[in-house]
């Protein structure tokens, strides 16, 4: 299952950046996190896709790093967005090396992980981000799985790229096992609203 998704997002990068470097959208959400940092924040795009938030956060002042498992999406972020740092990493994994960020935004990035899996990822995120630092977390409300946005077929390849849904209280209990706080709902275009997309801002505290 964890290659239908590398491979969906690889056959699908040069499509994605066509269309999301032009997509604005999410700006006025990317406006309201970067105003939570002092000047110029060390922010990690977590799931940064072919890097076309990183790409409006750097032009919003940030530092950023981007991560993402898809060799693809990595390869086109770097010639798209050279002003960045980018790797190829799956963020299941433990990405210490990479040192600590003011924040970490994750957008649609979370949705490919499985409830049995997210502590760990969250811990994971919470050693990558500085105390009293911010973490926003874009996911898809709900339970179990979204079964018509997991199962597609992309160039005759039928793929299943499974997209969990989370609630507010999920996610809120497992972030805050974790070393997170909710401190508020952010920002979301109501066109985002509409298909059920959620922006949970997380402050990282001390253990």
């Amino acid at each position: 299952m964890q290659n239908d998704i590398q491979l969906f997002y690889d056959l699908t990068a040069e499509k994605t950046a066509d269309e999301w470097y032009r997509e604005t959208v999410l700006m006025p959400t990317l406006q309201e996190f970067i105003g939570l940092f002092p000047k110029a924040p060390r922010i990690l795009d977590y799931g940064c896709g072919t890097g076309h938030e990183s790409m409006r956060l750097s032009s919003l002042g940030a530092q950023v790093v981007g991560i993402d498992f898809s060799e693809k999406c990595i390869q086109t972020a770097k010639l798209r967005t050279p002003q960045c740092a980018f790797y190829a990493m799956d963020f299941r994994d433990n990405n210490r090396e990479l040192g600590l960020f003011d924040g970490i935004f994750a957008c649609a990035s979370l949705i490919h992980i499985a409830p049995h899996e997210m502590l760990e990822v969250l811990k994971n995120m919470r050693s990558l981000v500085k105390t009293e630092g911010y973490v926003s977390m874009i996911i898809k409300d709900g339970e179990g799985i979204h079964k018509e946005w997991s199962l597609l077929e992309v160039d005759g390849e039928k793929l299943d790229r499974t997209v969990y849904l989370y609630t507010k209280r999920q996610l809120r209990s497992s972030a805050g096992k974790t070393g997170f706080t909710l401190v508020k709902e952010g920002f979301l275009a109501e066109e985002l609203k509409a298909y059920g997309w959620k922006n949970y801002i997380f402050r990282a505290h001390s253990e």
